[in-house]
């Protein structure tokens, strides 16, 4: 099949998880343009196949020129008198080793995205993320496309990224930023906080368009048995509280370990479903301070078969501390997910949340940052089942009424024709599963 690419998504991340990215690139799709996703690799997927009419190209970031590099690094090194060697070691006492080693490593894979970018000759290169907003830039001014600035995250006041970014990458990545968002055909943020802080860091910015982490319109999945054993619900009556999403720090979870210390004398039981990247330090708190009986871990789990977790679940938890501006105006998918499912929420009072949570009544507020505050949420909730349950169908109709996916799909179309300044089709009635 020979593909006519209208729209390049570039993303730094692998697929099977990423809803965002594949409700975007379906909408796409549904209102008549051909996508092309560049993505990570997965095990067991191949480099290039079609979901449809979208076409999805795994990069690997290891290239011919990075291999025969370390093989080259290798080799003097096990020569320990040559003169590579000598220059190896010197390299690995510098200062300035990681830097340069994480620039090549950065710059080499840029390399191959763009490579594989500017063969697709989009139309549109639509970046997720400002760490590929560069490549998509690079890739549109070469094949004189239009480019879209997706800002999934406020990335320079991300906790993340102050934790884990090196200052030479800091000034390098503020620098891309400032140079290319004010120049780019549109931005999108995920929430109005953020629109207004990318607003006020780029006055000369395009105005953002809001393309909010609603899901898909769809009926509360009934709980299953098998499921709640699996996430730790053994022993029945159990209150299951759900926290879904990455494991990290700063997200209130060694907080919420130590909540459920306190709730031994509850048929309670909290899991934990996503990807860990904590490096093992969630899981290893929750042993070294032996709540094992009270908190279970599972696997992250496809975008595509979460809704049924989330439907054996009795609540939802949503627990971001204030610790960086990202996480204050922060109004996760998963807000809505459990909203959509029916759940009623144990939430932290930060304020896109505590927004939307005293809009429509649908849980409780805590202090994400108080593991005392947090058992006290659980308590309440847990003390007034029928309470919970109407906060649970009151999230439900508010989430089928208000948050649901077409609403952001339609200011995804009326960006791409405002860009492209053509007509598109109408997106199908319902919803994007």
């Amino acid at each position: 099949m020979r593909f006519t690419t209208d729209v390049c998504m570039i993303v730094k991340n692998q697929l099977w998880n990423d809803a965002r990215v594949k409700k975007e690139a379906q909408t796409l799709s549904d209102i008549g343009l051909a996508v092309t996703i560049i993505a990570q690799p997965e095990a067991g997927c191949p480099d290039a196949e079609d979901w449809g009419d979208i076409r999805v190209l795994r990069v690997p970031e290891s290239g011919g020129l990075k291999t025969s590099f370390r093989r080259m690094l290798d080799t003097s090194e096990g020569n320990k008198e040559s003169t590579g060697s000598r220059i190896v070691a010197a390299l690995r006492r510098n200062p300035v080793k990681r830097f340069l080693g994480d620039f090549l490593h950065a710059a080499l894979y840029q390399t191959r995205l763009l490579r594989h970018a500017v063969k697709t000759n989009a139309r549109v290169y639509h970046a997720h993320d400002l760490d590929t907003l560069a490549v998509s830039a690079a890739a549109a001014w070469i094949n004189n496309g239009k480019l879209i600035y997706d800002s999934h995250e406020l990335w320079l006041e991300s906790r993340r990224y102050l934790l884990e970014t090196s200052r030479p990458f800091m000034i390098l990545e503020k620098f891309t930023e400032s140079l290319l968002a004010p120049i780019v055909d549109a931005v999108i943020a995920v929430t109005p906080g953020r629109a207004d802080v990318m607003r006020e860091m780029y006055p000369t910015m395009a105005i953002p368009d809001l393309v909010v982490n609603y899901p898909p319109l769809a009926p509360a999945a009934p709980g299953q048995e098998d499921v709640r054993r699996r996430l730790g619900a053994g022993k029945e009556p159990c209150f299951l509280f759900l926290y879904q999403g990455i494991l990290g720090l700063h997200r209130g979870l060694e907080e919420l370990i130590d909540a459920a210390i306190m709730l031994r004398d509850l048929p309670v039981h909290i899991a934990f479903v996503g990807h860990d990247r904590s490096g093992g330090v969630i899981k290893r708190y929750a042993e070294t301070n032996n709540a094992g009986d009270m908190v279970t871990f599972h696997p992250s789990v496809p975008s595509e078969e979460l809704a049924k977790i989330t439907g054996s679940a009795d609540a939802g938890l949503l627990l971001f501390q204030d610790s960086c501006l990202n996480h204050k105006l922060s109004l996760p998918n998963k807000l809505f997910e459990y909203m959509m499912s029916g759940l009623p929420l144990i939430a932290c009072d930060l304020p896109e949340i505590s927004s939307v949570l005293h809009r429509h009544d649908c849980g409780i507020l805590v202090d994400a940052s108080d593991p005392a505050s947090i058992a006290k949420g659980i308590r309440q909730m847990v003390s007034d089942p029928a309470e919970a349950r109407a906060q649970g169908e009151r999230g439900n109709k508010a989430a089928s009424a208000y948050y649901t996916w077409n609403k952001s799909a339609s200011v995804l179309r009326e960006l791409y024709m405002r860009v492209l300044e053509e007509e598109l089709q109408s997106p199908p009635v319902g919803d994007t599963p």
